[in-house]
């Protein structure tokens, strides 16, 4: 069992996704996470002192505070633990290349600047257009996601509306066409999202029974579903959209890769036009 604290002056965000990436390379490791967020305070380091004199472990860090920093790594020596302040190397590496000292604002990353109000513009776009809603309506639109059922597209979505992107999707549906003359004579870029056919099943199966649907046994049938793939592929290739499967892809696997193909997309319209 490994003890990991994560301990931040603000939400906890960044040393908490920094701590699980590193964490998934060592699966057969048991982890306990302690998070503390917040942490402005020397009665809040009083308290995770405590814990780490407790449960021992390992510490990561992200505090700008000069003063609580300081006090929190007396406590890790005190107590043995071995910490790491995360944003070190880059913050340094930053620094050094602009001549210049970081400004120490706890959650800074966090604050409401223009790039914030466009994140939450993006998300409020995303819903508006998920699941073929106002698919006629994509102005300002960087991408519109298409698949079948169950391919992931709304969280995929929501997740690159949290990067900043303005993005649609459309659930394809047997037996109904897709509206391509919503879509022709925009510059959108279009990906189409797919497959494999026992996940889907699964996963089908799955929501039936959350939605205690008995009645619509097609759904989850795995040669409908395979009927359903056919029509996809072939739809992606007759309008050549790049294709993501997303079996084995977590969302942010998914997304990365939809980021990747957008700017490839982006480089050589731009290269094009010039």
């Amino acid at each position: 069992m490994l003890h990991v604290h994560l301990v931040s002056d603000s939400t906890g965000e960044t040393v908490h996704q920094a701590a699980r990436a590193a964490i998934a390379q060592f699966p057969n490791t048991e982890v306990t996470e302690h998070i503390w967020t917040l942490v402005r305070t020397e009665d809040h380091v009083d308290l995770l002192s405590k814990s780490l004199e407790k449960h021992g472990g390992l510490l990561l860090l992200s505090v700008v505070n000069p003063a609580i920093r300081k006090s929190v790594e007396r406590a890790c020596v005190k107590y043995a633990v071995p910490h790491l302040s995360i944003l070190d190397p880059v913050v340094n590496l930053i620094g050094m290349v602009l001549g210049t000292t970081a400004n120490q604002q706890p959650g800074a990353q966090h604050r409401l600047d223009e790039a914030y109000f466009k994140r939450m513009k993006a998300v409020e776009f995303a819903v508006q257009h998920d699941d073929g809603l106002n698919i006629s309506n994509m102005g300002g639109a960087d991408m519109l996601l298409v698949g079948v059922s169950r391919t992931s597209k709304t969280p995929t979505s929501m997740y690159l509306a949290n990067r900043g992107y303005f993005v649609g999707n459309y659930a394809l549906v047997p037996n109904v066409p897709f509206p391509i003359e919503s879509i022709e004579g925009r510059d959108l870029f279009v990906v189409g999202l797919t497959s494999d056919v026992r996940r889907l099943s699964q996963i089908r199966k799955a929501r039936l029974r959350t939605m205690q649907d008995e009645g619509n046994e097609a759904y989850a049938d795995d040669g409908e579903i395979e009927e359903e793939l056919k029509k996809a592929r072939r739809l992606f290739a007759k309008y050549k959209w790049p294709v993501i499967d997303v079996t084995r892809r977590s969302v942010e696997e998914t997304a990365a890769a939809i980021i990747h193909l957008h700017r490839i997309w982006q480089e050589n319209k731009e290269s094009q036009s010039s």
